[in-house]
């Protein structure tokens, strides 16, 4: 159950959940008024500029009706918040359209979140397909259309392509001059892709068209497990791949990109925001040798998580099948593969936004209780 009521000392707001309690400031209630003089509900944006409301805002008057409050504000404005909009907005209860946290997984705890093509037009396998997604760092389209450019309409389903140096789509395949090792019939051991960028690509598609050549299996690793596998083995080294500003580079006859950053990236609360390895593309700076010695001896670890069968899934991806995964936490790679057969795929970007915002959509933008109305 949520309750309210008014400080009359501090003229705070403190809203009630399960035994927490949080004070809400008559500025942050006031900006968020959903009043149709106030914000614009076709974009949820503001219709005036919250940046001129009286510094000195006060609430003038509480009504709590047991759903929802009303609040008068002391510039005239009187609207009516939803009391469990209000504890989701406060943090005092979940929000039923956040994106799932994701969960570390290791070869043998790891289930392939997968759905056929045509049934991502059924709301509930599409939000199924993006809540695995976002938990695994992964999910596997079945049965996609196999015609060469198809990628471009199953992607944008998901949202708008992100284009680079290597196109719109790029080809993986044998050439007879290649630009990238990825289109070499080499083994690909586990790796981010793009680095190099100072936003690297968020997510990543790889659509398989013919996959008729001995060899040739994908291969994947949660990010999250080998970087908590490296602080549990190495603490120190782990340290040092989080801390120490590394150069990755990209150059070719028309190119030269770079970019710098820790090779394990943490957030605030020191959970893992991305995972940059790619051996092949990295260069540690002139650091103090008792530094770069942990550095190579925590690189070399991650790799060879990554490429642990502990650690690390394979399969062979089919004619129709589009592996999507979040470049930033999952690391890929190959098997080496003859050239006894055809093996052509095409690769693509995109950013966070439109899975994320599918979900959100999918999941509903609202809970029962409303939000906030002009009373």
């Amino acid at each position: 159950m949520t309750s309210c009521d008014l400080d009359p000392v501090t003229g705070h707001l403190w809203l009630e959940q399960g035994g927490r309690r949080v004070p809400l400031v008559p500025l942050w209630l006031r900006e968020r008024s959903e009043a149709p003089e106030q914000m614009d509900l076709n974009s949820h944006q503001r219709t005036y500029d919250p940046a001129r409301l009286p510094a000195e805002l006060r609430i003038e008057d509480v009504q709590s009706d047991g759903s929802g409050v009303t609040i008068a504000f002391s510039d005239g404005h009187r609207c009516r918040f939803g009391l469990n909009w209000l504890a989701v907005e406060a943090g005092l209860a979940p929000d039923p359209t956040a994106i799932p946290a994701p969960i570390s997984w290791t070869a043998d705890t790891v289930t392939p979140p997968t759905a056929s093509w045509i049934a991502l037009e059924t709301p509930e396998v599409m939000h199924g397909l993006l809540e695995g997604f976002f938990t695994s760092g992964f999910a596997i389209l079945r049965d996609t259309p196999t015609e060469e450019d198809s990628l471009l309409k199953i992607a944008r389903r998901f949202g708008p392509i992100r284009e680079t140096n290597w196109g719109v789509l790029f080809n993986v395949r044998t050439e007879a001059q290649a630009t990238d090792l990825a289109y070499t019939g080499l083994a690909l051991t586990a790796h981010s892709d793009n680095p190099y960028r100072r936003a690297a690509p968020a997510i990543q598609f790889l659509h398989c068209l013919e996959n008729g050549a001995t060899g040739g299996e994908s291969t994947l690793a949660d990010g999250i497990a080998i970087a908590a596998a490296l602080k549990r083995d190495a603490p120190d080294a782990y340290a040092v791949l989080t801390r120490l500003q590394v150069s990755f580079r990209y150059r070719s006859a028309t190119v030269d990109d770079r970019a710098t950053a820790p090779m394990i990236d943490l957030d605030d609360d020191g959970e893992l925001r991305a995972i940059r390895l790619s051996t092949r593309l990295d260069f540690p700076p002139a650091a103090h040798p008792d530094v770069l010695a942990l550095f190579f001896e925590g690189r070399r670890r991650l790799a060879a998580y990554a490429e642990d069968p502990a650690f690390q899934i394979r399969f062979k991806l089919a004619p129709g099948d589009c592996l999507m995964m979040d470049n930033h936490r999952t690391l890929h790679g190959r098997t080496a593969f003859a050239e006894d057969g055809r093996r052509f795929l095409q690769g693509c970007y995109i950013d966070y936004d439109g899975p994320e915002c599918l979900y959100r959509v999918h999941a509903g933008r609202r809970d029962s209780a409303g939000g906030a109305i002009a009373a």
